[in-house]
């Protein structure tokens, strides 16, 4: 008899009228069709909720989740796993669309190999074009060692291309307030707490990216990046209480690297100062990471290194190339 374990589809949705029918039909029209498709209204203003009520009465699948206020990303997913009652979750942003086949390839494997994580590539849609994401290849990994070339750059940090165990939220996961980096955040707990990690091979989700999309600018506001700081320093904490400074040091110095590159376009040059200096040292200790730099990133640090004056001056006037 073929094993269909009931599976929790987490939409978090605010003013999506424009994505949101779209999204919720490539979920009900799975080919996988134990399904329970919770939708959360995260306060929206525009016709979101209407939308989801039609799917309610032609679905039954359909629970909506009401927020009579935005909180957030965040705690609009939170919200979802909450009352979710799937043996797995599958996240899914209200303007992507999970690709046809999907949940039924990545139950198949899930039950195969009993694990905890399974993750998938997806493609990036949007700005006319259509790209396969970056995805390596491997048999099976703890999630400790995955979460390795998660932070080594070499997989995603996003957590709709990894279905999961509800059980995983039976251990602490901690909630931040921190409206960017989201699912660094969520997916460092997740993979710190698998026991076994695998892959499928088939692309899972068109995620709609966009050139102007909030990660992709650099036009952040103080309020962006004291989020963006919060969520390096929980980070930073999180390694430290959970004993992995050690064990992840070359990684935690690669994840400094990049954030340090995401502020160079930045305008707090007293904190880039800083990290500048470190990441000066790590360079030291890993040369390879060199060449994650961009050109005009390596003539910097060459800079600091031979004076860290000129190099902080010079760093007042950079701005990253768009």
């Amino acid at each position: 008899m073929e094993v269909t374990p009931l599976v929790s589809v987490v939409i978090p949705a605010y003013n999506s009228e424009k994505t949101l029918d779209t999204c919720i039909k490539s979920v009900t029209t799975q080919s996988y069709s134990n399904l329970e498709i919770i939708v959360v209204n995260d306060g929206s203003s525009d016709d979101s909720k209407s939308i989801i009520e039609g799917y309610v009465i032609r679905d039954p699948r359909i629970v909506l989740i009401d927020k009579s206020a935005n909180e957030g990303l965040v705690q609009a997913r939170y919200a979802g796993v909450e009352v979710a009652s799937g043996k797995y979750i599958q996240y899914l942003d209200s303007d992507d669309i999970l690709r046809e086949g999907a949940i039924e390839h990545l139950v198949k494997k899930a039950e195969e190999t009993n694990a905890d994580i399974v993750v998938a590539p997806f493609f990036y849609c949007g700005d006319g074009t259509l790209q396969k994401s970056l995805f390596f290849i491997f048999d099976e990994l703890s999630g400790i060692d995955y979460l390795r070339n998660v932070m080594m750059w070499k997989a995603h940090w996003c957590v709709w291309s990894k279905f999961h165990l509800r059980s995983l939220y039976q251990n602490p996961i901690e909630r931040p307030d921190i409206s960017l980096g989201e699912d660094v955040i969520l997916s460092t707990q997740l993979l710190f707490y698998a026991r076994k990690v695998v892959p499928i091979y088939q692309e899972v989700v068109d995620y709609n990216f966009t050139s102007s999309s909030m990660s992709h600018s650099d036009n952040f506001d103080d309020v962006k990046y004291e989020d963006f700081k919060g969520y390096v320093k929980w980070f930073n904490d999180f390694m430290r209480t959970k004993g992995l400074v050690d064990v992840l040091r070359k990684e935690i110095a690669f994840f400094h690297l990049k954030a340090v590159q995401t502020q160079f376009g930045w305008r707090k040059i007293e904190d880039v100062d800083k990290e500048m200096r470190n990441l000066i040292a790590n360079i030291k200790l890993y040369p390879e990471f060199s060449k994650a730099l961009t050109r005009r990133e390596r003539r910097l640090v060459a800079l600091y290194r031979f004076s860290h004056w000129l190099g902080y001056q010079k760093l007042k006037s950079y701005r990253r190339k768009k």
